[in-house]
């Protein structure tokens, strides 16, 4: 999967105007800004369908509108009048049959909702959902990991906080000899002194790894490692952080690969 850089800068909530001033850099800049109509034959659909939809408007989102051949649907809930912070939260929704089912992320993470595929392994197919919260220079990412559950709500695959602020990247790859399963990497700013919000930072970056569970049946990803850049970032710059890390990442999970192996190997 390619790199994925968060939007910086303000983003405006579903049906209102982008008036960010920041528009330099437009790799990380994202809008929402349907037509009316399809806003409000989106919205007459929601409610015939769920009373309780009134207030969010139900779309498709153009990177994926079908996953294991069923449709896929995003409630994204209004702002405030200004336009920066949701009065709820996002969901996605796999829609029937065998039945709906869905997840919400957590509260205030409302705007920009997104989803994409992603195959996992061989077999394995999943769909990550990411929200914003509010804010205007700056605000945080909720990412899920979501695969079909066995009752209403979508199961999330991801055990480990993944959140990251806008000022990030994000990215899976796919590196065998260390998982079978792709490995979910961010990397997020950290403010250090004499730093302004949109200057040249270090980067905190963490690794999310699958790993089966003995109590629960399936595999779940977990933080399998976390490390400060030694280098300071540009984001602005376009710079990329994940691609410059990427030897010292993999490097730091092999090892810790061999020494969990040789554990296991140790009498006990």
């Amino acid at each position: 999967m390619p790199l994925e850089p968060s939007p910086l800068g303000p983003v405006i909530c579903f049906a209102r105007k982008n008036i960010s001033a920041r528009g330099k850099s437009k790799r990380y800049h994202r809008v929402f800004m349907p037509s009316v109509i399809p806003v409000m034959a989106s919205i007459l659909s929601a409610v015939l369908l769920d009373p309780n939809a009134i207030g969010q408007a139900v779309r498709r989102d153009g990177k994926l509108s079908n996953f294991m051949g069923r449709a896929v649907t995003i409630a994204e809930p209004e702002c405030d009048p200004d336009g920066f912070f949701p009065k709820g939260p996002a969901s996605v929704c796999l829609e029937a049959p065998p039945q709906r089912q869905c997840y919400t992320a957590p509260e205030h993470f409302g705007r920009i909702p997104s989803v994409t595929m992603v195959q996992l392994d061989k077999s394995t197919p999943a769909i990550l959902f990411s929200a914003a919260s509010g804010g205007v220079s700056g605000w945080g990412i909720h990412f899920a990991l979501l695969r079909p559950g066995t009752g209403k709500d979508l199961e999330n695959l991801f055990m480990s906080d993944t959140s990251v602020s806008n000022q990030s990247q994000h990215a899976f790859w796919r590196e065998p000899a260390i998982s079978d399963a792709q490995i979910f990497v961010t990397a997020d700013f950290i403010w250090g002194p004499d730093e302004s919000h949109y200057s040249e930072h270090r980067y905190m970056i963490s690794a999310y790894v699958r790993k089966p569970l003995s109590l629960l049946d399936g595999s779940y990803f977990y933080l399998e490692d976390r490390y400060m850049t030694v280098r300071k970032y540009d984001l602005e710059g376009n710079a990329d952080v994940l691609s410059s890390e990427r030897q010292e990442i993999l490097a730091r999970l092999r090892r810790l690969k061999v020494d969990a192996e040789s554990q296991l190997r140790r009498p006990r």
